[in-house]
């Protein structure tokens, strides 16, 4: 009976583990990580706020607007021209 328990409280545990590296807070910290981030790649990026537990940074690349959205390991998920 234990061990059951003990499995599934393991992956309770693991799973609130990886929920957490999700977690999205907009700091100055976060922010010039996204900021660095995304120049490095050519992108010059301006207003970066929260948008659906996502980070939503506004920037021009090649003459081109766009939305590019990060998750909270700072990965772009998602990239909208605008």
């Amino acid at each position: 009976m234990i061990k059951p328990i003990a499995l599934a409280l393991a992956a309770v545990l693991a799973s609130s583990a990886a929920f957490a590296s999700q977690q999205v807070e907009l700091t100055d910290a976060n922010t010039d990580q996204i900021r660095s981030l995304l120049t490095a790649q050519g992108y010059d990026v301006g207003k970066i706020k929260l948008e659906d537990g996502l980070y939503e940074a506004y920037a021009r690349k090649d003459g081109e607007r766009y939305e590019v959205f990060m998750n909270g390991d700072f990965e772009i998920v998602r990239t909208e021209r605008d």
